[in-house]
């Protein structure tokens, strides 16, 4: 067997976090567990939090497209539960600087990426680096502008931007986060 195999516990935390439930989280914490563990699938257990974001993201996108632009209520409503998880881990010392298995993306990238701009500003709090770079050398910044919309930051069409595609691009620039280009 190998050494990382879980505890009966974390595994119960990561499916708790799969599964948005909240007090399953608050409980397992509050009991003490370290939230700093990395499971050889999944990561560490912030990256599977970050993971569920996409989902949050999914919903919202899918809604714009339909043509069926959720309310900011909505949107708020049901992102609130990451967000209350997300304020449980950090006041459980998790380590947001982990960076997945693959080396590549971290939960600011995941959470940029789902243009989620709560979770965005809450980890920048953290004083998670904006400008770390995944394994093409890629900064957040470029990276995500190159998801979005296949361009830098610099040549963005902000015409074509959702406006939470906007916010989080602007409010990573907002709090430092560079350009591939101009970190060389």
């Amino acid at each position: 067997t190998r050494e990382d195999m879980l505890t009966a516990q974390q595994q119960v935390f990561l499916q708790a976090l799969e599964e948005l439930d909240l007090a399953q989280i608050q409980r397992l914490l509050a009991d003490g567990l370290d939230p700093n563990f990395i499971d050889a699938e999944k990561g560490p257990a912030v990256s599977v939090w970050s993971d569920g974001l996409f989902k949050w993201w999914e919903n919202v996108s899918e809604a714009y497209e339909a043509g069926e632009a959720l309310s900011t209520e909505q949107k708020q409503q049901d992102l609130q539960v990451h967000l209350d998880i997300l304020d449980a881990l950090i006041q459980a010392k998790a380590n947001f600087h982990l960076w997945d298995a693959e080396e590549c993306y971290g939960p600011l990238w995941d959470a940029a990426s789902a243009a989620c701009v709560p979770a965005v500003a809450k980890l920048l709090d953290q004083n998670v680096d904006p400008n770390t770079k995944d394994d093409e050398g890629k900064t957040i910044l470029t990276s995500i502008s190159d998801l979005f919309f296949d361009c830098d930051f610099d040549t963005i069409d902000w015409t074509q931007a959702l406006p939470e595609e906007k916010e989080t691009l602007e409010l990573l620039r907002a709090r430092g986060a560079k350009m591939t280009k101009e970190l060389n």
